[in-house]
């Protein structure tokens, strides 16, 4: 009988979503739609898939609201989004307006900040010593103005052009047969989501539930290969996530009113969740951060563990609102939402803490970070009931754009433990390709609370691999403030270029030379040891029968090779499957410290 339910409810939603999305898409919203459809009651034999249910349909409560409308779409969008021939067109023209005014809107807000901080630094005196809008912060000021407003329309057209219905169609067809139907992130490894075994999964699994680690005298921090390894994929995977569905409901051409939230699903949806299944973990998208493209959180968690992780979505080289965000680099206040912060990166910023969201927020219940702690908090609550009160460990994970906003969603969490959760453990954070995310007072702020006495050993883990332009190439001067001085981190910089990363960097170097350490969050005294379940010879065997397949030894041989070529290789670098090759190489053991 439950069979005939899920088959029921498979044609239901296959119905309700085909109204709203193109035919090409309609198989594997069909098979969506059987894996994820909500039985009537709870199975007999297994009563916490119930459970997870439920979870689901919180998560995707709490994400309809974030991103609700406040009034009813017009009758007119409505009826031409229902005409087969008339809606991919239309749907495309709204792209084009929406993206356009998303710019012009950049231009705005970012040419009247910078007319407003001229006119302070002409006008108005300095307010002490340690701040002053000097020349070189109004050259930088401007230099970063400029570069938005020059480059930005390059990646508009190439965002306007990517996502025109023929050519997207066209790459649907080639990924299908060369890129193992994977976005365009991803398709350079089509094997990515294959190349986990079950053995290393259930290793990884296993250490994201241990309790944490005496506080201790120690100053050992261990970087946990496996559990590296898993995150990465969480990381990667959330990519095949696409925003056709959001971008359907902000076009006014689905009627939020009294309808269930599985219209929120995209088709790519369907191959996270055929990965989880294979580890019996369960997947939820929590958040949009505040805009229509498609940058995203999503928490992961298993039903017969203790933990939770909540991965966020980075940057998609076809998506402009992604590009706006990470060039939006003005520094602004951030005090109000993370205490001890003084500013960051503003388009990271606004992903997270709005100061006036999307249009119409309704009530600061509604910004993403209050989303997603009520989201965590619930997960947390549901696991621990599970597990007898047992306390819940909560992991962070992201790339690029997901690492920033990863960073301040767990800097508010690291300041304010209970938004954890009762029974949560705010752990570590794992981030791949991090880019600069705030002022040196900043991270300051951030070590001093995470090295607090008589608290556990946390870590943020910042990788980077083969000189990844965005993990290695942007201004970063509040870095190299910290090495040269470390009282001039209490000085008080607004020059753009005194970015600073957050978090202890590990450079991935190839077996048998050690990786390295570097970054102002762990201490010279601090001994970092990489480690595993598994030997260096088991880690060796793995690498070894993948690269056994004659068209995977190919694949990597190629990629390789990409990374080489001058400039160009730093950015291909950047994209998650070379992080996943490069992580495939590296050597168990002690780290090397490396001095800037």
């Amino acid at each position: 009988m439950s069979n005939l339910n899920g088959i029921v409810n498979g044609f239901l939603g296959c119905y309700r979503a085909c109204r709203n999305t193109h035919f090409h898409e309609i198989i594997l919203i069909w098979r969506t739609q059987l894996q994820i459809s909500v039985p009537n009651g709870p199975p007999s034999d297994n009563p916490s898939s119930y459970d997870d249910d439920k979870i689901s349909e919180v998560l995707q409560k709490l994400r309809a609201d974030e991103i609700r409308p406040s009034r009813r779409p017009n009758f007119l969008a409505r009826f031409l989004f229902r005409i087969p021939v008339i809606r991919s067109p239309y749907l495309y023209i709204k792209l084009v307006i929406t993206e356009t005014w998303r710019y012009f809107y950049w231009l705005f807000i970012t040419w009247k900040a910078a007319f407003l901080y001229t006119w302070d630094s002409m006008v108005h005196p300095p307010k002490n010593e340690t701040r002053s809008h000097d020349t070189g912060d109004w050259l930088a000021y401007m230099l970063f103005a400029l570069l938005g407003t020059v480059v930005l329309p390059f990646f508009l057209a190439l965002c306007l052009v990517a996502r025109f219905p023929p050519i997207t169609r066209t790459y649907s067809a080639w990924t299908a047969l060369f890129g193992g139907d994977l976005g365009i992130i991803n398709a350079s490894n089509p094997n990515l989501f294959k190349s986990l075994t079950v053995r290393q999964a259930q290793v990884g699994t296993k250490a994201l539930g241990l309790p944490p680690e005496d506080t201790g005298t120690d100053t050992t921090r261990h970087f946990n290969f496996d559990i590296a390894k898993l995150l990465l994929q969480f990381a990667s995977v959330i990519y095949e996530h696409s925003n056709d569905a959001v971008h359907n409901a902000a076009f006014g051409g689905l009627d939020f009113f009294g309808r269930d939230f599985g219209f929120l699903e995209s088709p790519g949806d369907a191959i996270i969740r055929g990965f989880c299944r294979q580890f019996g973990i369960q997947y939820q998208p929590v958040s949009e951060l505040n805009n229509t493209s498609s940058a995203f959180a999503a928490a992961f968690w298993d039903p017969s563990s203790t933990w939770v992780v909540l991965a966020l979505k980075g940057t998609t080289a076809v998506e402009f609102g992604d590009w706006v965000s990470d060039l939006d680099a003005r520094m602004v206040d951030c005090a109000h939402y993370i205490p001890g912060f003084q500013r960051v990166h503003r388009g990271f910023k606004e992903r997270v803490f709005p100061d006036k969201g999307r249009q119409p927020w309704e009530s600061q219940d509604q910004r993403p970070y209050n989303t997603i702690s009520k989201g965590l908090q619930h997960v947390v609550h549901k696991l621990s009931q599970r597990h007898g009160g047992k306390q819940i460990n909560v992991w962070f994970t992201g790339h690029s754009l997901g690492c920033a906003t990863a960073t301040l969603i767990y800097s508010r969490m690291l300041m304010n433990p209970k938004e954890v959760g009762d029974n949560g453990i705010l752990r570590d954070a794992y981030l791949f390709a991090a880019p600069i995310v705030g002022d040196p007072q900043s991270v300051t702020a951030f070590n001093d609370r995470i090295f607090k006495k008589d608290d556990l050993k946390r870590t943020m883990w910042r990788i980077t691999s083969n000189d990844d332009f965005v993990a290695t190439g942007l201004p970063e001067y509040g870095d190299y403030l910290y090495i040269s001085d470390p009282n001039a981190l209490k000085t008080d910089r607004e020059n753009n270029l005194f970015f600073s990363h957050f978090g202890s960097e590990i450079v991935l170097y190839d077996y048998p030379y050690s990786s390295n350490v570097t970054g102002n969050h762990l201490r010279y005294n601090h001994k970092v040891v990489i480690n595993s379940a598994f030997t260096r010879k088991e880690v060796a065997q793995f690498q070894g029968k993948k690269m056994s397949k004659f068209r995977e030894n190919i694949r990597v041989t190629i990629r390789t090779a990409i990374q080489q070529i001058p400039l160009i290789g730093r950015f291909i670098a950047h994209f998650p499957p070379y992080y996943w090759d490069q992580l495939d190489r590296i050597a168990l053991g002690e780290c090397e410290w490396t001095v800037y």
